[in-house]
């Protein structure tokens, strides 16, 4: 995994990392449902990191003796909770068990270079101001065809051009430190399934007071192969639904990765498409407005399909476009249907 950057691409300089904290200080936690191939293959790349953490934890979210022993194999810790409680709670109980001053969390269905705990520490820059870290996707996603090579790099476009200050956390590639962690309280443990968890996470480390830092550089590789019912289901049900929950609950409007005001206006437009499209079965006349709105949507997000025409070639740019122009429209979708429940749950406390 030692080709995280594109081949030939000079590596960004990291920021200096200072002996102690290389020494003995970060925890890395790994957490799985399921045995298969990607969670071999994340094992593995952990296994060739120089300098080591401190420790590995596989935290497994369910029994599965299969598991235990691919990671005994490389000589890790397990953590096995049979009754499965979802990945937060997975997630917090690794984070318990480790003694680390610092919290590296991995997804099981990723893989690392192998200088990957200094480039966590790294991301830190100035630890007495940043008690997190997270860094992308790289630009090379490991799974073929049209929908997993847009998505993983629709991902990878986003952190590339987030805020350095960042307002969340992600925690496929992430680093807390584990005072902090716990003061916040960890994980949200209502999010039993993969969503929005660690934005959840990101916005309580925030609303204590705390900076975290968002390291372009600091990339691992995704190996999910993505089908058209996981783009649809993740980006509406695991995605847009409890992401609008929690910003209404929480009473904010980010401008930052996927909901900044770019985002907003290309849903808007791509709703407006859709709404006057009806009215080119009276005149064909018609038919201009959604079109222009569609152009309009598509000229937002122009650098995103020039970039995927560099990485891809314009076939896989092109054809893209439509995917992603129906990412906006589940968007909406999750936002009107996460409004409505806001809504509902409000006029039950009310009663």
């Amino acid at each position: 995994m030692d080709g995280v950057l594109p081949a030939g691409a000079e590596a960004p300089i990291p920021h200096p990392v200072p002996a102690d904290l290389l020494t003995g200080s970060v925890s890395l936690i790994v957490t799985a449902h399921r045995d298969g191939p990607m969670l071999r293959a994340c094992l593995a790349s952990v296994a060739k990191l120089n300098p080591p953490p401190l420790e590995v934890i596989v935290a497994i979210d369910g029994a599965c003796s299969k598991i235990k022993e691919a990671s005994g194999n490389f000589g890790f810790q397990t953590l096995e909770l049979p009754e499965a409680p979802g990945v937060s709670a997975t997630r917090n109980a690794g984070a318990a068990k480790a003694c680390g001053r610092w919290l590296a969390f991995l997804d099981s269905d990723v893989a690392v270079a192998s200088d990957h705990v200094t480039r966590a520490l790294s991301a830190l820059g100035d630890t007495s101001r940043t008690v997190a870290a997270m860094g992308s996707y790289d630009d090379q996603p490991a799974a073929p065809g049209l929908v997993s090579r847009y998505r993983n790099l629709l991902h990878h476009f986003t952190h590339q051009n987030a805020r350095r200050d960042a307002q969340s956390f992600w925690a496929a590639c992430g680093i807390c430190e584990a005072k902090v962690f716990r003061q916040v309280g960890g994980f949200d443990e209502t999010y039993r399934r993969p969503c929005i968890e660690d934005i959840a996470l990101g916005y309580k480390l925030r609303g204590a007071g705390h900076r975290i830092a968002l390291d372009p550089s600091w990339q691992i590789k995704h190996l999910k192969q993505w089908t058209w019912h996981d783009l649809v289901f993740t980006d509406i049900v695991r995605r847009a639904i409890p992401w609008t929950l929690l910003l209404f609950r929480e009473n904010r409007l980010d401008n930052d990765l996927n909901i900044d005001t770019r985002s907003r206006w290309s849903a808007l437009l791509v709703l407006a498409a859709l709404a006057s499209f009806g009215g080119a079965f009276f005149s064909p006349w018609l038919l201009a407005i959604p079109t222009a709105c569609l152009a309009g949507a598509i000229f937002l997000n122009r650098r995103f399909y020039q970039f995927l025409a560099r990485k891809e070639g314009w076939p896989l740019a092109l054809g893209a476009i439509p995917l992603h122009l129906f990412y906006y429209l589940a968007a909406t979708i999750g936002w009107v249907c996460g409004h409505a429940i806001f809504v509902l749950e409000r006029m039950r406390r009310r009663n």
